[in-house]
C-alpha cells in the first residue's frame, strides 16, 4: 500500500509533462487566424476585425519565444515575447513589451488547430503549412 502512495504522484507527474511536451509540439510552427467571435457574433469579415486579422501571423518556438506578425501596407508590426502553458496546460500566457501579460484558454491544441478564448473573443487558428 505504502508503494502505491509513492508510485501514483510518480505517475501522474509524468502524464503532465508528456502532455506538456505533445502540446509545446502541437503549437510549435506559425499560425493564421481562420475566424474570429466577439461574444458568440462571427465578426471575421466584419471591418475593422477582418483588417487585423487578414494579415496577421504568430509564430511559436520550442523554446519559449513568440512573435506577432502583422501586415499593414507600407509598414509591417512585429511584436516579439515569451508564451508559456499555464494552469495544468488549460492556458496559454503570451507576455511581451506592449500587452505586457495576455492569457488564452486553450480548446482543441491538435493537430493544425487551436481555439483561443479570452474576454469573450474566441479566435481559431490554423498552422500554416
Amino acid at each position: 500500500m505504502r508503494k502505491l502512495f509513492l508510485v501514483l504522484p510518480l505517475i501522474v507527474l509524468l502524464a503532465a509533462c508528456s502532455n506538456k511536451k505533445k502540446l509545446t509540439d502541437n503549437i510549435h510552427g506559425t499560425w493564421n487566424v481562420y475566424k474570429y467571435l466577439k461574444d458568440g457574433i462571427d465578426k471575421t469579415a466584419v471591418a475593422p476585425y477582418s483588417d487585423s486579422i487578414r494579415n496577421y501571423t504568430i509564430e511559436f518556438t520550442s523554446g519559449g519565444d513568440f512573435k506577432e506578425t502583422n501586415y499593414f501596407a507600407p509598414d509591417t508590426v512585429v511584436l516579439p515575447g515569451k508564451w508559456m502553458f499555464e494552469d495544468n496546460n488549460e492556458t496559454l500566457t503570451l507576455t511581451d513589451t506592449v500587452y505586457k501579460s495576455r492569457s488564452y484558454t486553450i480548446f482543441n491544441l491538435e493537430g493544425n488547430h487551436v481555439e483561443l478564448r479570452r474576454n469573450g473573443t474566441n479566435r481559431y487558428l490554423r498552422k500554416q503549412q
